[in-house]
């Protein structure tokens, strides 16, 4: 379980970074940057510090939330 949710964070903040770079660069500054996001979006339901402002970034949180909570 362990290795599978480390897999799957670097996917989903990779893919969260690359949806809302260009609209909040100053939030979603790089990967490492997005991991953060990456980490509480998948263990809870969102910290409120970085959160996607895109339509296809906030459907990709809503699933990246859905993901954590089955697993």
């Amino acid at each position: 379980s362990l290795a599978t949710m480390a897999g799957l964070h670097v996917v989903v903040s990779t893919a969260m970074y690359i949806l809302e770079r260009d609209v909040q660069p100053d939030v979603f500054k790089s990967i490492p940057h997005a991991r953060w996001w990456g980490i509480v979006t998948m263990a809870t339901v969102g910290y409120g510090d970085m959160a996607p402002q895109t339509g296809l970034g906030r459907v990709f949180g809503g699933m990246t939330m859905l993901l954590g909570i089955a697993m």
